[in-house]
């Protein structure tokens, strides 16, 4: 056995070089189940996805101070040897590990695609550990083997081998490059510290019953290339789930620097999201009455509007072609329109997709093509949207074909340029790229002068905000810039993000059970590490379960997304939603120091005896807010203490109460109600 051993972590290997232990020695838990830690994926003559792994020959394994090499001379596809050589590294640092993985290949006619590593193969949970991470923003999973014995892939795949669950970063689906395996005592945290921004794959599968963890890089490598990379983490560690994920943002602090938003954008409850004319022509407003959607939303305390479908194509129809739609007013009423709703400080944020251009239009037939995203076969990637009215015609037979622009385009960089240009000039308050934080295929045209395949594409959107964020302020200094789905990243350049979920949608029914709502959504994840960004909520689409869903909003800091009916009604169509988001608004505006500007701390900071309360923390200065609320009981009761700290104010919604001095105070929490409990620290 080949060990490596400090205080807080022992690791060794086999002769064979498989993980054999992976232990947190604050616990004895040993997460390793005695399998190898890689293996590749080539492409040989016409057949991909072949698979490489360790040759049966022993591997050379040296060990010099805390840190381990092993190096196997060859590998192996289908039993024939591969002149491919594999090495890895691992070096102990304080509670983490620290992997690097080195391949050099020597093999004619094979190309490496895929690289699977660090591998925790014959993975060890305790019982109750689950899995979190950040796919769709956060996603929290009890059952972590139940989950992969649900991705059965019809007969897409080879589930006779194994069933895989992947969530892929940057923002394709996940928002950062780490994930665990924990509950309340402890965890695994698996990490990759890449700056690159190239995709990388969070991975588990399931082998009949036995589990694995890993990470997965795709490089390019032919017959005479090498691969290298030391910027994998993994990591037992001992605590809350904060404790394991806390070092993901350590490290970020190293690129992160999160935009200064607006004054207007930093103090903003949220907005109406509003269809004005439809992909399939169904005109839902037009121009002048801009007011009367700034009246109808200031009602429930909205005063900013998110115009979706101003132009004269409608929505997801005719990009990037935006001209003023005669048939709402045109173009000098959609001036007047914006003015008047703006008149005694309403917002409007103009929107525009970042990334689609019509196949149809005369953009894409002079220049798109040639700037567009073409897949590893050489075919144009395509997207393609339809909505639908009341009948079936147009959504069975009238798709909208969209193409996607290369990001490393100087052409399509102009093109938004222009509609930020073009949104200060209509007089609106923001600019509001779509899609732009989306992960896309990697680009495969070498004209566009990047390599092919183009694995950092992500890398180069988040430059494209970066450089979209200088020429708009540059030259538009009070002008908001926002983009849609979350990731780190893309998230540091922009003022706000456009959320892909809700976060809240309940697992079981809550309402008939009386028990506490069980989410899948997880967005304490990303909220906890990276409370700077100012994000929405989404799907509150109609007048049900309001309160749980506004609250919900309310407890993890995000803005409320009001989109009544898909986008095509006011908030004034939901009479309660009007009247509950208003009284929170209220809310939100008279504790906007905590509530809208304070950093989210998630649970930290204070404990609650009862667990059918659901409770978060929000820092500002010297204080520290508790916002507390349920919904599933009558009424609920708790002890709230926070340690260090005096009591100060209470605030809220509903019949909640907040009763005594110090750091100890006693919560009653009626069903549906919101208290804002505020401490000072003593």
């Amino acid at each position: 056995m080949h060990t490596l051993k400090n205080e807080k972590i022992e690791i060794a290997f086999d002769d064979r070089g498989r993980l054999t232990t992976l232990k947190n020695l604050a616990t004895g838990h040993n997460y390793a189940g005695g399998h190898p830690c890689w293996r590749l994926y080539a492409q040989i003559d016409d057949a991909f996805d072949r698979e490489i792994l360790p040759s049966a020959h022993p591997p050379r394994i040296e060990i010099e101070g805390d840190r381990i090499t092993v190096s196997y001379a060859e590998a192996v596809c289908e039993g024939k040897p591969m002149h491919i050589a594999v090495a890895f590294t691992v070096e102990l640092s304080g509670d983490e590990t620290h992997w690097g993985l080195y391949v050099d290949h020597r093999e004619p006619g094979v190309t490496v695609r895929e690289c699977q590593f660090p591998l925790v193969g014959g993975l060890e949970l305790k019982p109750g550990q689950e899995l979190l991470w950040s796919r769709i923003g956060g996603e929290r999973i009890a059952d972590v083997r139940g989950e992969l014995r649900r991705q059965h892939s019809a007969y897409m795949a080879q589930d006779h081998v194994f069933l895989g669950l992947t969530t892929l970063y940057p923002a394709n689906t996940a928002a950062t490059n780490c994930y665990l395996l924990a509950d309340a005592a402890e965890g695994l945290y698996v990490g990759c510290h890449d700056p690159s921004l190239e995709y990388t794959g969070q991975s588990l599968r399931l082998y009949g019953d036995d589990l694995e963890a890993g990470l997965v890089r795709y490089p390019v490598i032919e017959c005479g290339g090498r691969f290298g990379l030391d910027a994998f983490v993994l990591a037992p560690y001992a605590g809350t789930w904060h404790a394991g994920v806390s070092r993901y943002r350590t490290w970020a602090d190293s690129w992160f620097r999160a935009a200064t938003p607006p004054a207007w954008i930093a103090k903003m409850n949220g907005w109406q999201r509003i269809i004005l004319k439809h992909q399939y022509g169904e005109k839902h407003f037009a121009y002048d009455q801009l007011p009367q959607i700034r009246r109808e939303g200031a009602a429930a305390g909205i005063d900013t509007l998110f115009l979706f479908g101003w132009w004269q194509g409608g929505m997801d129809n005719s990009n990037p072609d935006y001209i003023p739609a005669e048939s709402l007013g045109g173009e000098a009423a959609l001036r007047k329109g914006i003015s008047d709703f703006q008149a005694d400080g309403g917002e409007v944020i103009l929107y525009s997709n970042g990334k689609l251009i019509d196949t149809t239009t005369e953009f894409y037939r002079t220049t798109g093509h040639a700037i567009s995203i073409k897949d590893p076969l050489g075919n144009e990637v395509h997207e393609a949207y339809r909505f639908r009215g009341r009948g079936t015609y147009y959504t069975q037979f009238r798709n909208r074909t969209f193409a996607v622009a290369c990001p490393a385009s100087r052409e399509w960089f102009e093109v938004l340029t222009a509609i930020a240009d073009r949104a200060a000039d209509l007089g609106c308050k923001a600019v509001f790229y779509d899609q732009v934080g989306m992960g896309d295929t990697p680009c495969c045209d070498p004209s566009h002068g990047h390599p092919v395949p183009f694995m950092g594409l992500m890398a180069a959107k988040v430059d494209l905000t970066r450089r979209l964020r200088a020429h708009i302020k540059a030259r538009h200094p009070e002008l908001g810039f926002g983009i849609e789905w979350l990731s780190d990243a893309g998230s540091q350049h922009v003022d706000f993000i456009h959320s892909l979920s809700g976060f809240c949608g309940a697992l079981n029914d809550w309402e008939k059970t009386g028990e506490k709502p069980r989410t899948r959504g997880f967005i304490d994840f990303f909220r906890f590490l990276f409370p700077e960004i100012i994000m929405s909520d989404r799907e509150i689409r109609d007048d049900t379960d309001i309160e749980r869903r506004v609250n919900h909003a309310v407890l993890k800091g995000l803005r409320s997304d009001v989109e009544i009916y898909r986008c095509r009604k006011t908030i004034h169509e939901a009479p309660r939603y009007e009247a509950y988001l208003s009284r929170v608004n209220a809310l939100r505006q008279r504790q906007a120091d905590v509530l809208l500007r304070g950093a989210y701390r998630d649970t930290l900071g204070f404990s609650l005896d009862n667990p059918e309360l659901e409770a978060r923390a929000f820092a500002h200065g010297d204080e520290l807010a508790v916002v507390f609320a349920q919904s599933h009981r009558e009424v609920e009761e708790a002890q709230l203490t926070v340690p260090g700290h005096r009591f100060l104010s209470a605030d809220g919604v509903g019949e909640y109460r907040v009763e005594g001095q110090g750091e100890h105070v006693r919560l009653h929490a009626p069903r549906h109600a919101l208290g804002v409990a505020r401490f000072k620290k003593a």
